[in-house]
């Protein structure tokens, strides 16, 4: 479950089928009755665009129960699902989809529970787990969060002769509005009070991976369909979901790349029931044969199916390559995951892969890798490693990927980030002072045979990349660069790097979180208005302000002026019905399962900004603000496509 940034900005793909088809099939045709009684919610969740200072978050979602103003409380999810939510920071998860009964639906109940939670925050460039209390100090366990949507965008369902008419319900976690980290203590502690936004659109154009077992497939018509089976679940179904593919659409199945319909081929001819796929995919609404019902399609970007993906005979490893040592791997920040055994584990200490000629090798989202092997897996690649696992005397866990037995050990090498400051480019080439590699500090990572000789192994301050034909953003020595792509195979360097994309600071998702002291302040911006906000610096309970950008951390503080603060405009889909929409936040999140305040979300700024007013005139303080959305250092303008305000 892991896509870079080159993914997060994936423009979404034109329908290719008429929209009525679409609205029928995407949602599922009952021909009960002229009225079903019954529209369907396509719960997506995700997370904001940083995972901060966390290597794991996860927990346990128990439901999400939506209010509605004439049926009140009808459940839409409630089946508990492990989540690690900071695997959801570049992409989102189609959680389940669920026929509700047809009414106006105001706000959701969300259930959490920390009782088991595996959190695991960075410090000095390793995962430690934390200790988790609750704002009292008390021991975090079940917690609930109360979130109403803007009342001018409720959740609305309407009669139709099917359940054809759906709407998408993106459920947005913040982990930097939900968590204070205090790595002074040790172990680190984090004290959890869970803030959420849900919206009718979602803020953001993010990947939704769609996973599930294959129910059937439809070469002719383009699609496929699975029941859904979200994060790591293995037994349960949240629904069922056709995917819409087209001649783009890339497959990766039984360790082989196909492009377009060859691949629905390929999959069309594998086991229902027993396989098991994940789509990437874009999502659009689209209008249905009745007037004002919508529907819409989620379209494959990409397919990782079968053994590929997953099976029950192998363990699970995703982490990051920080060393290799002959046939050896060593992950930082792995998480380990037995299907069978429902097992999903974060690993603190560093792990091991062993590969070898027989490993089968793939790379997601590439429609015409270079020929790959298990030496194709180099130091500083972002991997899903699959194979028989054992445990060290040493608590370490191991992964046998090398198919010496009649388990195949596969690895899924996955877009990684790079993050650095230029040192000089030229065409089809640049050199990068690297300090991080997937967020890790570059200092953990060994390059020690990257390189066709040691002399030629990477380092850090000239970190060589392969642009080949990308077009490379205007930027001067010293220019921070975000770069997504491929490391080069091991023993194969120079380059270091094969990219895939090249952004400047401006084109990456920035998140601006700001923190105030004690019990918070009820006057936090020196200015607020209809169209715009700033932060007021000179506040005496101001503690902190950082601007992240991937790697990236600069102190408000250092800049000219406190950053304007300005909403993002919502983007209509290209048959004008409403896509990605600003969602901005205010309330006091979660403190226990008994008490359940209530979080308002607005898709309007003006009517945003005049809640604020009404909050702080009460006075009622704030303790957090943060906001995702754009930088500019030029004009020192955030552009944000949501904002939190914690209470």
């Amino acid at each position: 479950m892991h896509l870079s940034f080159k993914n997060k900005a994936c423009r979404r793909l034109a329908a290719l089928l008429c929209a009525c088809t679409f609205g029928l099939l995407a949602a599922g045709c009952h021909n009960n009755n002229q009225n079903s009684g019954f529209g369907v919610a396509w719960t997506t969740l995700s997370t904001a665009d940083d995972a901060g200072p966390f290597a794991s978050y996860i927990v346990t979602i128990d439901s999400i129960v939506l209010v509605g103003k004439t049926v009140g409380a009808v459940s839409a999810i409630a089946v508990p699902e492990t989540v690690d939510l900071t695997k959801l920071t570049n992409l989102s998860e189609l959680w389940g989809t669920a026929s509700v009964p047809v009414d106006t639906y105001t706000s959701a109940i969300i259930t959490m529970d920390y009782t088991t939670a595996q959190i695991s925050v960075m410090v000095n460039g390793a995962p430690v787990a934390a200790k988790l209390v609750d704002p009292s100090g008390a021991t975090s366990t079940a917690v609930t969060v109360n979130v109403d949507f803007d009342t001018s965008n409720p959740l609305i369902l309407q009669p139709t002769f099917d359940t054809s008419n759906a709407l998408r319900l993106a459920v947005n976690f913040d982990l930097s509005a939900s968590n204070t980290v205090d790595l002074t203590t040790s172990p680190p502690t984090v004290t959890v009070k869970p803030f959420v936004s849900i919206s009718t659109t979602a803020s953001d154009n993010k990947l939704i991976r769609v996973r599930g077992p294959l129910i059937n497939s439809s070469v002719n018509a383009g699609t496929y369909t699975v029941v859904v089976r979200p994060f790591f679940d293995e037994v349960n179904s949240l629904g069922t979901m056709t995917l819409f593919n087209d001649a783009n659409t890339i497959y990766t199945l039984g360790g082989i790349t196909y492009v377009g319909n060859g691949g629905l081929t390929q999959l069309s001819q594998t086991s229902a029931g027993s396989t098991t796929t994940a789509a990437f995919t874009t999502f659009e609404p689209t209008p249905t044969p009745a007037p004002g019902i919508t529907s819409g399609i989620f379209h494959s970007v990409y397919v990782v199916a079968g053994g590929t993906l997953e099976d029950f005979f192998t363990y699970g490893l995703e982490g990051d390559v920080i060393a290799r040592s002959g046939n050896v791997l060593t992950l930082r920040g792995a998480t380990l995951f037995a299907n069978l055994q429902q097992v999903v584990q974060f690993e603190n200490l560093d792990s091991q892969v062993t590969v070898g000629p027989n490993t089968q090798v793939t790379a997601d989202g590439i429609a015409t890798p270079a020929p790959l092997d298990f030496n194709s897996i180099s130091v500083g690649q972002h991997i899903t490693a699959r194979g028989l696992y054992s445990l060290s005397a040493a608590g370490v866990s191991q992964l046998d990927s090398t198919g010496s037995s009649a388990d195949t050990g596969s690895v899924r090498i996955q877009s990684t980030e790079v993050f650095g400051a230029l040192i000089s480019s030229a065409t089809g080439s640049l050199a990068l002072n690297v300090q991080s590699i997937e967020n890790w500090p570059v200092s953990v990572y060994n390059f020690a045979g990257n390189g066709v000789s040691a002399a030629q192994d990477p380092t850090a301050a000239n970190y060589l990349v392969n642009t080949g034909a990308l077009t490379l953003p205007t930027a001067a020595a010293g220019d921070p660069l975000w770069v997504d792509g491929f490391t080069s195979p091991f023993g194969t360097a120079p380059p270091d790097f094969i990219a895939e994309a090249v952004n400047a600071e401006s084109a990456v998702p920035a998140s601006l979180v700001v923190a105030w002291t004690g019990t918070g302040t009820a006057a936090p911006f020196a200015t607020l208005t209809s169209s715009s906000l700033t932060i007021d610096l000179a506040n005496a309970a101001f503690g902190s302000g950082v601007l992240r950008i991937g790697a990236e951390n600069i102190d408000i503080k250092t800049l000219s002026a406190s950053p304007t603060v300005v909403p993002a405009v919502a983007q209509p889909a290209s048959n004008g019905l409403p896509l990605f929409s600003p969602v901005f936040s205010v309330g006091p999140g979660a403190i226990t399962e008994a008490v359940i305040p209530h979080i308002l979300s607005f898709n309007g700024f003006a009517a945003y900004v005049t809640q604020l007013t009404t909050s702080f005139a009460v006075p009622t303080p704030t303790t957090r603000f943060v906001a995702r959305g754009f930088y500019n250092r030029g004009s020192n303008t955030f552009t944000a496509s949501s904002i939190d305000v914690v209470l």
